[in-house]
């Protein structure tokens, strides 16, 4: 008894004292993020911008708000230094949008919404060349960063097509044939577009869609990136489902089309051959979105190729292929 009443006791001792605690965040030292790219016959894209504190407030305003301008960026392939420019979306006429959203891979709506500022150079000597290295030198008004890349020799897939599940009808996955070279270290990603148009509308908000282009750009699903160590120098049947953009999303992104491609669809399959760092990097951001907000997830920093900042300078050796799934 005595016993139960000292519990009891320090229950309600304990149960109804209780303390606001205060305590002052340190200030987190910010990072330059470099987040690039060079292409087979396109020019290169680079985003500049600051890491923000976890405790922020996040907003678009916030977010744009990060980016960094007036650096000096300069390219060099070995043969040549090219200076690439600042250009943002807000200083480009209307006409030029899609000329400029071709370009950069970013969707004419988004250009419209939102001041994108890249650094790029339309000098046809920046054009990505496959097989050399793509060096970069820049000076904010407070760092200097360095990254380099290679842009790898394209591989194209073989045999691609579209198959269609008996159970679902008219909804299936592409499928493609990758001959492996026999070089190790080769690592691959994939992308897919949808080029052709909603020919009917959906439900509100996407009551508006008929006659739009399904996809604005190509979309990478999860499980994108791939390396040769398991197959070196061999052939393998790939299988992809439809990825989609989380903020992007379609009338088909829900519902029981979503993930797949559908019959009477054409679609651009992206393949690229990327290098191993671009790769273990690609990677570690595939896992670390999916296991987001798991607690036995492993923190950790991705693989960068940046040096005095974070970030990827990457170099992809592309190969289309178009698919008609009939």
């Amino acid at each position: 008894m005595r016993l139960f009443l000292f519990i009891v006791f320090i229950g309600i001792v304990f149960g109804s004292c209780s303390k606001a605690i205060e305590f002052d965040l340190p200030e987190v030292e910010q990072d330059v993020v470099l987040v690039g790219k060079i292409e087979s016959s396109i020019y290169p894209i680079v985003f500049l911008s600051k890491t923000q504190g976890y405790f922020e407030p996040t907003s678009t305003e916030s977010i744009f708000g990060t980016s960094i301008h007036n650096a000096n960026v300069t390219m060099n392939d070995g043969v040549n230094e090219i200076t690439l420019n600042e250009l943002c979306s807000a200083d480009i006429p209307d006409s030029l949008l899609p000329l400029v959203s071709q370009v950069t891979g970013i969707p004419e709506q988004s250009l419209q919404f939102f001041n994108y500022c890249i650094y790029t150079s339309l000098d046809p000597l920046a054009i990505g060349i496959e097989g050399r290295t793509y060096s970069l030198y820049i000076e904010t008004d407070t760092d200097t960063l360095t990254a380099s890349t290679i842009l790898p020799v394209g591989v194209p897939l073989v045999n691609t097509r579209f198959e269609a599940f008996e159970s679902l009808d008219s909804l299936g996955f592409l499928f493609g044939t990758l001959v492996d070279p026999p070089e190790e270290g080769n690592a691959y990603r994939w992308f897919a577009q949808r080029i052709n148009t909603y020919k009917y509308n959906y439900s509100a908000p996407y009551d508006n869609v008929i006659g739009v282009q399904k996809d604005a750009f190509p979309i990478a699903p999860f499980g994108s990136v791939f390396d040769d160590k398991f197959l070196n120098g061999l052939s393998l049947e790939i299988e992809y489902n439809r990825g989609e953009v989380g903020n992007l999303e379609g009338p088909d992104d829900e519902g029981p089309e979503e993930g797949y491609f559908k019959t009477g669809d054409t679609v651009v399959i992206k393949f690229t051959t990327i290098d191993y760092l671009t790769y273990l990097h690609l990677r570690a951001l595939e896992d670390q979105a999916a296991t987001n907000g798991s607690p036995f997830a492993s923190p950790g920093n991705l693989p960068s190729s940046i040096v005095g900042g974070i970030g990827l300078w990457a170099g992809y050796g592309v190969r289309l292929d178009t698919v008609i799934c009939n």
